[in-house]
């Protein structure tokens, strides 16, 4: 019974540990995928600035898999940020340098307010974090505020992509106002709305129709693959799941070994009696080799049972998916390989049980 709950115990981790990893391995790959923009962000050149935006999208139209695309400069690139002002409450801000359509290419949205046009010089989008610090509601579009030096109105309040929050704490004016501000950047940022798992086919075009004249100066970066990431995070999980199985695996082995060393002391007068009579050795090592086996197959089998039936209540309680390797059909076969390990020292050691000396002790 100690090797048999051994063995059990051992499968049942196994089992419930591979569907516990694959299940939140595949929940957490899901939500990196959910939080990719599925955007590809093309850096062009300063010379770039000379096409409006209307110019600039139409080298774009009729490109399989562009569902979206439009200027929209960020972080760094965008400079070190600006004051802003309003009813006597002063923060410094980042500042985003975009259209509608890059926006919309992002994935963010006009919460409140109205959208701003592309060649407006005195309009402003305020994201959701920076309109609640300066006191700014929903119902007060059109309020003025002071960017730097210049009075500039509130268009509307944005929304940031959803799982993204650098907009959040930004502001948005359209390349005409930074260009009367002086705060036009030296690099202009594309974002390339495109379909899932299409950007590596797209970015391969994408140079030759943003700059015929210079595509090599257009840098692009890609949003990470999706089965890539999954990939690697099933791999990571499964690698977790191998070293706590070893162990496992080596703790049933000494408990294998102990269990049928007591059995065979227990059992020294009919191994006595046996070889007296004349079995041969082998036998008798068999015997216990194949007890061990037996005792790790049933194991196995019952510790595959168990163990699925624990990882399915876990997932349908948590609300993961329910996956299994294929490899768990291999764990009867390994508990009794885990039981033929375990057994065969106390098997070899049944046979030196010495029937004369067994005799004059009893």
């Amino acid at each position: 019974m100690f090797s048999l709950c051994a063995v059990l115990f051992c499968a049942v981790t196994f089992v419930a540990l591979q569907g516990i990893t694959l299940g939140t391995g595949e929940r957490t790959a899901q939500r990196f995928v959910a939080m990719q923009t599925g955007a590809v962000i093309a850096t062009l050149p300063a010379s770039s600035w000379g096409s409006n935006e209307a110019e600039l999208l139409a080298r774009l139209e009729g490109m399989p898999h562009v569902e979206h695309a439009g200027t929209l400069v960020m972080g760094e690139a965008a400079g070190n940020g600006v004051e802003v002002s309003s009813w006597g409450s002063a923060l410094r801000v980042n500042v985003a340098i975009g259209t509608m359509d890059g926006l919309a290419a992002r994935g963010a949205s006009v919460q409140s307010g109205l959208p701003f046009a592309d060649t407006d010089t005195n309009t402003v989008l305020l994201g959701e974090r920076v309109a609640s610090e300066l006191g700014i509601g929903g119902a007060q579009a059109g309020h003025e505020i002071t960017v730097g030096d210049a009075r500039m109105r509130v268009a509307g309040i944005l929304e940031d992509a959803p799982h993204q929050s650098a907009l959040a704490t930004s502001i948005v004016i359209t390349p005409a106002a930074a260009r009367q501000l002086g705060m036009l950047p030296t690099v202009r940022t594309v974002h390339i709305g495109v379909t899932q798992g299409t950007a590596s086919r797209v970015a391969r075009y994408l140079p030759m129709a943003l700059v015929p004249a210079d595509p090599q100066s257009v840098s692009l970066k890609l949003p990470a693959d999706p089965r890539s990431l999954r990939a690697s995070l099933m791999a990571d999980a499964e690698q977790t799941t191998l070293i706590i199985t070893v162990v496992m695996v080596v703790v049933s082995i000494f408990t294998v070994v102990n269990t049928m060393q007591i059995a065979i002391a227990e059992r020294r007068r009919e191994i006595g009696v046996s070889l007296a009579l004349g079995m041969p050795a082998w036998h008798i090592t068999a015997q216990f080799l194949l007890e061990a086996m037996l005792l790790g197959l049933c194991g196995g089998f019952a510790g595959m049972a168990v163990g699925s039936l624990m990882a399915a209540a876990l997932a349908m309680g948590l609300g993961w998916p329910f996956m299994l390797p294929w490899t768990v059909f291999l764990v009867p076969v390994a508990g009794a390989v885990v039981g033929a390990v375990g057994g065969v020292v106390p098997a070899v050691q049944a046979t030196r049980v010495d029937p004369a000396e067994l005799l004059r002790s009893t």
